[in-house]
């Protein structure tokens, strides 16, 4: 897949990051869009790490935390495993952008919205070249009532400053900033819709006849 047919497949998700239309944006702003994103490419470095861990052991690395969430609990109903995904754009990503945000923020927030959107595209990637068979779709701390705090204890657990060189920062972030930390329930196959979402009823996305999801 080249740069143009991957930019055509996150510059949706980019433009609702950066709540604009992507039916309605003019050859200007996608033309700036594209150049955007081929800086990006030159940036990105990157990393992803996997593990499988039982449902059991996610909801016993912090008690207090796991235990706070419905949302864990309901997406994770029925499935005995889990896999933890943490990957990254990596560090040149994060240098770029604080150079943009010092020179040219118009130009920073596109930058950042498609490096958000790569990072999802690229983890999807990864993901998909596992073969996992039936699994739920990928949620992370922060997500719905998951504690974001989670991102720290599981850094921890599974060595990933080590294994990729994610870090814990100050107030729950990660650095590389673009980074994450997203798990799939094993053994049954949720797709990511509305209907299948704790929030079906009182999400502010849906509200603006938005989703959180490609459609």
């Amino acid at each position: 897949m080249d740069n143009k047919e991957i930019f055509n497949r996150i510059f949706p998700t980019a433009c609702r990051y950066m709540r604009v239309d992507p039916l309605k944006v003019d050859e200007g702003f996608n033309d700036k869009s594209f150049k955007t994103f081929e800086t990006l490419i030159d940036n990105v470095r990157f990393k992803g790490q996997h593990e499988f861990i039982s449902v059991t052991d996610l909801m016993n690395i912090d008690s207090d935390l796991t235990s706070s969430s419905e949302d864990l609990s309901f997406y994770l109903e029925g499935c005995k495993e889990v896999v933890v995904f943490a990957t990254t754009l990596g560090v040149n990503v994060d240098s770029y952008s604080k150079k943009l945000q010092a020179n040219d923020m118009g130009t920073a927030v596109i930058y950042d919205a498609l490096a958000s959107a790569l990072l999802e595209f690229m983890t999807d990637e990864y993901e998909d070249g596992l073969n996992l068979g039936a699994h739920t779709f990928r949620f992370a701390p922060g997500y719905g009532d998951i504690p974001i705090q989670l991102n720290y204890i599981i850094i921890d657990a599974l060595s990933i400053s080590k294994k990729i060189g994610i870090y814990k920062a100050s107030n729950n972030m990660m650095l590389p900033q673009k980074s994450m930390i997203t798990f799939c329930g094993m053994g049954k196959e949720v797709a990511p819709t509305c209907a299948h979402c704790i929030r079906l009823n009182n999400c502010s996305l849906r509200k603006e006849n938005l989703r959180c999801y490609n459609s």
